[in-house]
């Protein structure tokens, strides 16, 4: 990436050899969306104009994104977004980077929850499940908890750019919570804390990684404390490995929670009337 490229193939075409030689999987699609970033473009709109010539401050913005992509910083953290659910999420290192897989427990979610009825989400992040879900059901009365000032002021932030208005609230777990809720949504960190990690994921927050030596420890506080917020006939939707789906399975079901929906990472319960 000596000489400055003079089109958007070429500056691609750079970009991808020089990141694959710092061993940075998935190439093509980071330089793609780095210069969509840097253009303030789609991807789409890239692909389709890659014989358009780049400005010299263009090509050095784009430049120094691809040079920070392979010291391993992760494209979201470059970018300040991600797309989750269709919805554009403001997402900076302070939250966890929601991933496509999460996208079933919105869903889920969405398909479940009874009219006109209550939400909360647990740990919300930068609260692209809370958020997507209150676009597509604003019938729902939806709380959702975080247990650090700067994780809430990312999810407030984007529930306002959406306009989906949440009950935001600072809580470790259950600890501030009150009342009882028809439908739980949760995704708590469930690694090992001798997980090897990729060096992108490591620089996520590790408050939202780990959950101890079989990841499952704040599984268990959080449903030790659910009994009393969750309704009769009320659902939990929530996400873990699939290697750990038959001991979450087992635990639940000391609180009178049965299984009603098993994806490869998202779970879904439903508790006893």
């Amino acid at each position: 990436m000596n000489q400055p490229p003079n089109t958007i193939r070429e500056a691609l075409d750079s970009a991808i050899a020089f990141l694959d030689t710092r061993g940075i999987s998935g190439a093509r699609l980071d330089a793609e969306l780095l210069l969509a970033h840097t253009l303030r473009r789609d991807r789409a709109w890239i692909l389709a104009h890659d014989d358009e010539p780049l400005t010299s401050h263009q090509t050095a913005d784009f430049e120094a994104f691809i040079s920070r992509r392979s010291e391993h910083v992760p494209v979201v953290h470059l970018t300040g977004t991600r797309e989750f659910y269709g919805l554009d999420i403001d997402i900076t290192p302070d939250v966890l980077t929601p991933r496509i897989e999460t996208e079933q427990m919105a869903e889920w979610a969405i398909k479940y929850a009874t009219k006109d009825s209550s939400l909360i989400d647990i740990g919300t992040g930068s609260g692209a499940i809370a958020i997507a879900i209150a676009t597509h059901r604003p019938d729902l009365h939806i709380t959702a908890t975080e247990i650090t000032d700067v994780a809430l002021a990312v999810a407030g932030r984007n529930a306002k750019k959406h306009h989906t208005p949440l009950n935001l609230i600072k809580s470790d777990l259950w600890n501030n919570v009150e009342g009882i809720f028809n439908t739980i949504v949760t995704n708590l960190p469930y690694l090992r804390n001798d997980a090897d990690l990729m060096p992108e994921v490591r620089k996520e927050p590790a408050v939202a990684l780990f959950g101890g030596e079989d990841g499952l420890d704040l599984y268990r506080r959080f449903l030790a404390g659910l009994p009393q917020h969750l309704a009769p006939g009320g659902y939990l939707f929530t996400e873990c490995d699939p290697w750990q789906h038959e001991a979450l399975i087992a635990e639940a079901a000391k609180y009178g929670l049965t299984p009603i929906e098993q994806g490869y990472f998202i779970l879904g319960f439903k508790k006893q009337p």
